[in-house]
């Protein structure tokens, strides 16, 4: 019985991986981009075609994108470029809300004189840029550190979940210069809450910054087409 090599195993296995995050890096900047409009069909032949791999990465990459909520995937109807939905959004920022704000009380009690300056380095930072891409890893490496301090392995998991399936709403965000300015504001008031470890303070904070982001999307997102690509 022959039996494959194992570094030839190993380097498929890690070209078909190079090849499925190079496509959804991909893919998922032609969608944010709005090059393809919401309720797009994706036909697979010819975004494989056009992103230059096969079948297999593509169809693991719109799984990856399915998880972020930018791509639906049905059994019958194939891949569509997902539509911002009132309804998904409101309960990504509901479960928010709730994680968040464990997370954030507990940092309170955790966060140290170096956390308070990396966070405010972070900030001062992020302030500065007036591009939308920038802003947008900027404010993602923030929440990530702020939920971090409150080692919470699991709770900082499923944020990070949670803000992995909301990208399309908080790139919206990112679009737009008033908002990013709001949030920017309120991201300095939660830095402050925590250097002066007011749990309920923080806790408000989060769910107010959360409810904001959500009011102003509801906003825009009933400003757009109903066409959802399954009609």
């Amino acid at each position: 019985m022959s039996v494959a090599k194992p570094d030839q195993t190993a380097s498929g296995m890690i070209d078909r991986t190079t090849a499925t995050e190079a496509a959804t890096k991909a893919l998922r900047a032609i969608i944010l981009s709005g090059e393809i409009a919401a309720g797009t069909p994706l036909r697979q032949d010819e975004v494989a075609r056009r992103l230059g791999v096969s079948r297999t990465p593509l169809r693991e990459a719109l799984q990856r994108l399915e998880a972020e909520g930018l791509v639906r995937l049905d059994v019958h109807k194939g891949a569509v470029v997902a539509k911002p939905s009132i309804a998904q959004v409101s309960e990504i920022f509901e479960l928010q809300q709730v994680l968040e704000a464990i997370a954030g009380r507990r940092a309170t009690v955790l966060c140290t004189e170096a956390d308070l300056a990396e966070l405010r380095a972070m900030l001062a930072e992020h302030a500065m840029t007036d591009d939308p891409a920038t802003w947008e890893q900027g404010n993602v490496a923030f929440h990530s550190r702020l939920y971090e301090i409150a080692q919470k392995p699991l709770v900082s998991e499923m944020i990070g979940r949670l803000r992995n399936r909301s990208r399309l709403y908080v790139h919206m965000l990112a679009a737009s210069p008033q908002g990013r300015h709001r949030a920017d504001s309120e991201h300095r008031e939660m830095v402050e809450a925590l250097a002066d470890r007011d749990a309920d303070r923080i806790e408000a904070l989060i769910k107010l910054h959360l409810q904001t982001t959500l009011e102003w999307l509801e906003s825009v997102i009933d400003a757009q087409p109903s066409y959802d690509g399954f009609d």
